[in-house]
């Protein structure tokens, strides 16, 4: 997954000398700080790459909920808080290690000058293969104080909308770009329905609006065979801009 996660990050159609790159390598097992490392060596046209290694020996994330409330919702916040705490650029893009960006994500998440903007992805490919919509990375709040994924015709339709489609929201996150101001004030921690929601409440009480993106969408690689269909799909050019 590493390799095409990367290979769509070299892909982003974004002046290479203003970007720098920051990758957190953390509790690894395979061969992802080697990866990185030949990455870092024959790429010298970006600002800066960075490889940092932070290891807290935390169970695999399963994406089941013991895990995940025990383990992994705090371990991310400490991971994407030690990001911010390193970034020093007037934009930050958190891009999730399963996510696959389009080329045209940094310029039109930019073109909202919003403090708080992300991309659409869909969540749903495992709980429901045949309509993966179900599970947006966006939600609003509910009377009750729950989130609620936000669904509708425009969501459904995301990845064939040819222009910009912002819509507020109270939860978003995995494919995000955060202000200065943003990042330097604002932190992630444990919430029971993961560390974007707490980081997404402090902005909002801060009194930072968090908008969605519609039209940048992006492919979230849940699974091992959800991987194999999208290189087999890829390369027999059937896949557009979802699968």
């Amino acid at each position: 997954m590493l390799p095409l996660y990367l290979e769509h990050i070299r892909n982003i159609e974004y002046p290479k000398n203003k970007i720098e790159l920051l990758f957190v390598v953390n509790d690894s097992q395979d061969e992802s700080l080697n990866i990185l490392t030949e990455f870092k060596k024959t790429h010298h046209e970006y600002k800066k790459i960075r490889i940092e290694k932070y290891n807290r020996n935390v169970p695999e994330d399963k994406r089941d909920l013991s895990t995940r409330n025990n383990y992994v919702y705090t371990h991310l916040s400490i991971l994407k808080n030690y990001v911010m705490t390193k970034a020093r650029t007037d934009r930050l893009l958190f891009v999730d290690s399963d996510i696959l960006v389009q080329p045209d994500i940094i310029n039109n998440l930019l073109k909202s000058n919003k403090d708080i903007i992300s991309g659409l992805i869909w969540n749903g490919y495992i709980a429901n293969i045949d309509k993966p919509y179900l599970y947006p990375n966006i939600m609003k709040i509910t009377e009750q104080g729950l989130y609620k994924h936000i669904v509708n015709s425009y969501v459904k339709k995301a990845p064939s909308l040819s222009s910009s489609f912002l819509i507020k929201v109270d939860l978003t996150g995995a494919v995000i770009m955060l202000s200065r101001k943003v990042y330097k004030s604002v932190k992630y921690g444990f919430h029971p329905q993961g560390e974007d929601a707490y980081f997404c409440k402090m902005a909002q009480d801060k009194g930072f609006e968090l908008f969605c993106d519609l039209s940048v969408f992006s492919n979230h690689i849940m699974s091992p065979e959800y991987l194999r269909e999208f290189l087999n799909e890829t390369k027999n050019n059937t896949l557009s801009t979802h699968p």
